[in-house]
């Protein structure tokens, strides 16, 4: 229920795109991956299956928010919603993989979404 109400105040708020909703976004999106990796470490499916939720809550406020408001470079943009996009293909293909409880593609799976993470943060951030 927690995790419901984060993500209804965060979407709410995001209609402002101030750096401090963008915070809490990444946030979010932290936590889903850490359910993830607890539910891969304690081979608990359900948690795996939480974490996706909310990850892909997280990754639907970029569908909803214009990034130009918190990125000024138009190519810096293009990319962003390019992994965007990515993501939400990654975390189908990770949902269908667990549904099917094919771990081994599930662990790939994850790992490409954490590429998603690294490869937004590098452009976001200049990692």
């Amino acid at each position: 229920m927690k995790k419901i109400i984060l993500a209804l105040a965060v979407s709410s708020v995001f209609a402002f795109a101030s750096e401090t909703t963008v915070n809490a976004t990444m946030s979010l999106m932290t936590q889903g991956m850490n359910q993830v990796q607890n539910g891969f470490l304690y081979s608990d499916k359900k948690a795996i299956a939480e974490g996706i939720k909310t990850i892909e809550s997280a990754n639907s406020i970029f569908t909803k928010v214009d990034v130009s408001t918190f990125i000024k470079n138009n190519s810096k943009i293009q990319v962003t919603n390019n992994i965007n996009k990515h993501l939400t293909a990654d975390l189908k293909a990770f949902k269908k993989a667990l549904k099917s409880e094919n771990y081994t593609d599930a662990t790939k799976q994850y790992g490409k979404v954490l590429t998603n993470c690294i490869a937004c943060h590098k452009i976001i951030r200049g990692w």
